[in-house]
């Protein structure tokens, strides 16, 4: 039904009861094969309102210095991001060690949703050292931070030690997707460095697996070693 586009991408599909009496078989072989569907990144889960058709792919590179918006816009979607909570706290033993750091020093942590075409696919954690940017936290934080940060605070980022990894939903990240706990998906974490090769960011990111083509660029890094 859906390769013959009669579920359309967006769409929901029909209760498990409809689709065993049509299929004519049964309701535990139909959970089996959604199941499975969803593992493929054919369908998802929003709770309480059911499953529904993934829409097409966005492509995503982690390691260009391109922002979420320019990146979804290039590719003639519609990206859209939500600010969930912002605060400074002080740094634990954990997020010291991953951005340089003293432990107690204040850190700004600033958690946001990340939209594509209206569909909500990433929730990502940003911790930022807050004595290389002050007063962060009053600025609109619903926009690049790659560009605020340039802008505002002459911090020119760059990305490296990239890790990726499958994982499920735990209870935040699932409950601001609308998923159910336990859905399967990708975990992206990264550290960030400025012009100065200074640890300034630390992010983590949790994506619907059937929202993201991973597509990383080698241009670049051969364009370095050459210039090297």
């Amino acid at each position: 039904m859906i390769e013959a586009q009669t579920l359309a991408p967006g769409s929901k599909l029909p209760p498990e009861r409809t689709l065993a009496e049509e299929f004519e078989i049964s309701r535990v072989t139909v959970r089996q094969a959604l199941i499975r569907m969803e593992a493929e990144g054919l369908i998802f889960r929003e709770e309480r309102r059911g499953w529904f058709v993934s829409p097409p792919r966005i492509r995503y590179d982690p390691t260009a210095n391109t922002s979420f918006t320019e990146s979804i816009t290039k590719q003639g979607r519609v990206a859209g991001t939500t600010v969930l909570s912002k605060q400074q706290v002080a740094a634990s033993k954990w997020i010291s060690n991953l951005l340089r750091c003293a432990v107690g020093v204040p850190i700004f942590i600033i958690s946001r949703l990340r939209s594509v075409d209206g569909r909500a696919v990433m929730v990502e954690q940003i911790h930022v050292k807050a004595k290389r940017c002050p007063g962060l936290l009053d600025y609109p934080l619903d926009q690049s931070m790659t560009d605020l940060m340039l802008e505002k605070f002459g911090i020119i980022e760059h990305r490296t030690q990239i890790s990726m990894r499958p994982t499920a939903l735990s209870d935040q990240p699932a409950k601001a997707l609308g998923a159910s706990v336990g859905t399967p998906s990708l975990y992206l974490s990264r550290t960030i460095l400025d012009q100065l090769k200074e640890v300034v960011e630390f992010d983590q990111e949790f994506w619907r697996h059937d929202a993201i083509d991973i597509c990383v660029s080698t241009v670049g890094n051969l364009e370095e070693e050459t210039n090297g």
